[in-house]
């Protein structure tokens, strides 16, 4: 009986939210959806803490052979930290925009976007996955652009043009691997892509589909554009669930663990390591806490992205790495989750509740810096444990860049919490604090106690090791930031003293959310009007002298051979395809007209 129940849980997951999605289209139904909305997440929820490991639906009816499964413990736990974090960030969201007109319409995308987040991480073939990721990116532009402001507009045009080149790699690969492996299913197709010899081209165009989602450096514009223009509940599962799911197609698509695959480790380990640094020296220039932690999560998603690297350079070592590369998508998930509702919790709070909320957000931050006895200590110390798993070459860059990167973080979230002390104009009263606090403290508390019920090893062989480990990084980050607002505070003064007014500039200059968009568009614009100016003056002349080319063609055209020639042409061809062709010509020509 008991596992009938969990059977049925399992479609349950994916069918629940995609049914309420529909169910907003009427009018008269939209406040009883929009009450249940929140709780939809709750048999995904069940599904990771109860199901066996075994579970499995097979459709062979459904596109080309659909199964859903939880076929290993790396697929619960990020189905367990996905469905948390859509279900407190629903719940939360309820608050957020209690009173407010837009709440259907931002229930409607969050919906669609948890069925395609839920569905893709119970996906076992290369067809469903790619439909329920294709789903979770268009339906999270809603989310994006719910705001309508001019900001978050340029963001979600920005985010969708991303997402159409990523979609476009991501298809062709995914094509191309069925087409390499002859099978759809994952497990399959990654044994075969070991010796597939279209596999770098496969991989190269997984980089790209994969990696827009993930934050890759070059890829990660939409990150910082997207994070504080949309809703703060929409920034929480962006950032700790929806971002995940590069990640989790890198894991599933990538031959890990069948073959060495040294220069592409070590693109992923350069890129992750550069990501690592660079969101951290963008981001400790940004005023916003929501901006600042967006670049954040780049740097976060970095290191992850170095993982993997790890795992393509050492097959052997991958089922040992694995687990510490899901116990770290884990960790940063919940406390990534917890500092964006956070951010919405203390803007909706103010005096000594504000400052409550604010002692409250070191947790989750200190657990991001990897601050001693947190998430954050067991995740990167088991991951710096994998390091002589990699080539000679690059243990000693590993061993020293790792514990920068600790640093980095420490001073990162240092200045967030900063950022979040000062009182901003119109902080409060937006929504109802009451109802936001209680799903962020349920989330908070997750943070401090989850992770380490799956910490893939016995703490207390290596708890003294890690307490060390991580004590420094973390206090060098505290001093340098310590040391770093001293040195403001002095300035302003000085500036004081010559200026006769405090001067509230900061000294740091800010670049621009989106960084190196911001050249590239300046780039781009005047080549685009000069390509735009030449298309006006030179297309109209050049249309003529085609037209005229076109006109001496056919009226010198031997029609009577011409048609012989494709009669017996066509005789050869099976009727099947002619009337493919035929459908094509007509489909053009409409298209044409139109």
């Amino acid at each position: 009986m008991k596992e009938a129940l969990i059977s049925l849980i399992l479609p349950l997951t994916v069918l629940c939210p995609l049914v309420l999605a529909v169910a907003m289209a009427p009018n008269a139904a939209r406040s009883t959806v929009a009450r249940l909305a929140p709780w939809v997440p709750l048999p995904a929820l069940l599904l990771a803490v109860l199901a066996p490991s075994n579970l499995s639906l097979s459709l062979p009816w459904l596109l080309l052979g659909t199964r859903l499964a939880l076929v290993n413990d790396t697929a619960r736990l990020f189905l367990l930290f996905t469905a948390l974090l859509w279900l407190l960030s629903g719940i939360y969201a309820r608050a957020y925009f209690s009173g407010q007109q837009g709440i259907h319409r931002f229930f409607v995308y969050f919906l669609l976007s948890m069925t395609g987040n839920i569905g893709l991480i119970l996906a076992q073939d290369l067809t469903s996955f790619y439909l329920f990721f294709t789903l979770m990116s268009f339906a999270s532009y809603g989310l994006v652009v719910h705001e309508r402001s001019s900001l978050s507009l340029h963001a979600g045009r920005i985010y969708i043009i991303l997402v159409v080149i990523g979609e476009v790699a991501l298809f062709s690969a995914l094509v191309l691997a069925t087409t390499a492996t002859k099978s759809t299913e994952f497990h399959l197709v990654r044994q075969g892509l070991a010796q597939a010899e279209s596999r770098d081209l496969i991989m190269l165009l997984a980089l790209i589909g994969f990696g827009i989602k993930a934050g890759v450096l070059g890829l990660h514009m939409w990150l910082p554009l997207a994070h504080p223009v949309a809703p703060t509940p929409a920034s929480a599962v962006l950032s700790g669930a929806m971002i995940k799911a590069g990640l989790l197609g890198w894991l599933q698509l990538l031959p890990l663990g069948e073959v060495m695959l040294l220069q592409w480790g070590e693109a992923y380990i350069t890129l992750g390591l550069a990501a690592a640094f660079y969101g951290v020296l963008v981001g400790l220039t940004q005023r916003d806490p929501k901006t600042l932690l967006a670049y954040s999560s780049i740097s976060q998603m970095g290191i992850l992205t170095m993982a993997v690297g790890l795992g393509l350079m050492s097959p052997a070592a991958y089922p040992v790495i694995l687990p510490v590369i899901t116990l770290y998508a884990l960790h940063h998930g919940l406390s990534k989750g917890a500092l964006f509702l956070g951010v919405g919790v203390i803007r909706a709070c103010s005096g000594a509740k504000r400052r409550r909320v604010w002692l409250a957000m070191w947790l989750p931050a200190l657990a991001l810096a990897g601050a001693p006895l947190t998430s954050g200590m067991a995740a990167k110390f088991l991951l710096k444990a994998q390091i002589g798993n990699a080539p000679d070459t690059w243990v000693l860059v590993l061993q020293t860049l790792l514990p920068a990167s600790g640093v980095a973080t420490a001073l990162l979230v240092g200045r967030c919490l900063i950022l979040l002390h000062q009182p901003r104009t119109g902080d409060s009263g937006n929504h109802s604090a009451r109802g936001l606090v209680w799903p962020w403290a349920l989330l908070v508390t997750a943070v401090a106690v989850l992770p380490w019920w799956f910490v893939p090893e016995t703490p207390e062989r290596w708890i003294h090791a890690a307490f060390t480990a991580s004590l420094w990084p973390v206090l060098l980050g505290a001093v340098l930031a310590i040391a770093a607002v001293g040195w403001r505070a002095r300035l302003v003064r000085s500036r004081e003293r010559v200026d006769g007014q405090l001067s509230t500039r900061y000294l740091m200059p800010q670049i621009p959310p989106g960084d190196i968009l911001v050249p590239m568009s300046r780039w781009m614009t005047p080549a685009l009007t000069h390509v735009c100016r030449l298309a006006e003056e030179r297309l109209p002349t050049r249309r003529e002298v085609l037209l005229s080319s076109l006109k001496k063609t056919w009226s010198n055209m031997h029609w009577q051979g011409l048609l012989a020639t494709i009669e017996s042409s066509l005789s050869h061809w099976p009727t099947a395809l002619v009337i493919l062709v035929l459908l094509g010509l007509l489909a053009a020509a409409l298209a044409i007209i139109a």
